[in-house]
């Protein structure tokens, strides 16, 4: 079955150069889409940019994609714009990781290398978690939201929709994260957090409200 990459960017070429490494069986790369036209008809990681994201809704086979696209919020709007039925969206696990048995995980997930998942963790649908995260037990990850490299949730920690967590960002258990929010890179979050915001730091503090 044929499979597009949406984004070129480096989530994308993570998955082009490493896609053989998941496991992933019946699906063959055809190439990436991608809103930038001056990355169309160039080579990136070895295949094509073949044009832009809306050229997937021309499809009338089955076809596998995979939504390379770190930002959450920008995840959700490409998603959201696919109106073909037709489509699949395969999970991609790196095998290199230690889930726990009796975890939960969605369609459209990217588990990178190094990432440990604790029992009765939920992943929802196009989560992106990066290398050396660490999920505690009974965490839930809502859909879109996106874990960058070396992030720490304490046990039944809750990250609502399109959350951002950055470089080493880690929670202390039963921490609630609300919608669209933005944690910053080395925060560390010991009180709940409120939908639209920024917070950094040690302890983490609102730095920003967003429209």
């Amino acid at each position: 079955m044929k499979l597009f990459i949406i984004g070129c960017g480096n989530v994308g070429k993570f998955i082009a150069y490493n896609f053989n490494c998941f496991e992933v069986k019946g699906f063959e790369i055809t190439g990436f889409l991608d809103d930038d036209e001056k990355k169309w008809g160039t080579i990136v990681a070895g295949y094509p940019v073949i044009g832009g994201i809306h050229l997937i809704n021309n499809e009338t086979e089955t076809i596998g994609c995979v939504v390379s696209i770190a930002n959450p919020i920008t995840k959700k709007e490409i998603i959201q714009k696919i109106r073909i039925n037709n489509i699949e969206y395969p999970s991609l696990i790196a095998p290199n990781n230690w889930i726990s048995n009796n975890v939960t995980i969605g369609k459209g997930v990217i588990i990178y290398p190094g990432v440990s998942v604790n029992y009765n963790a939920v992943l929802e649908d196009f989560t992106t978690i990066n290398m050396n995260c660490a999920i505690g037990h009974d965490c839930t990850i809502a859909q879109y939201s996106t874990l960058a490299p070396g992030v720490s949730l304490g046990g039944f920690t809750y990250i609502e929709e399109c959350v951002s967590m950055g470089i080493n960002a880690a929670t202390k258990q039963s921490i609630r994260i609300g919608k669209n929010t933005v944690v910053g890179g080395m925060s560390m979050v010991i009180r709940n957090l409120p939908a639209s915001i920024t917070a950094v730091g040690i302890p983490s503090r609102i730095i920003k409200y967003h429209s």
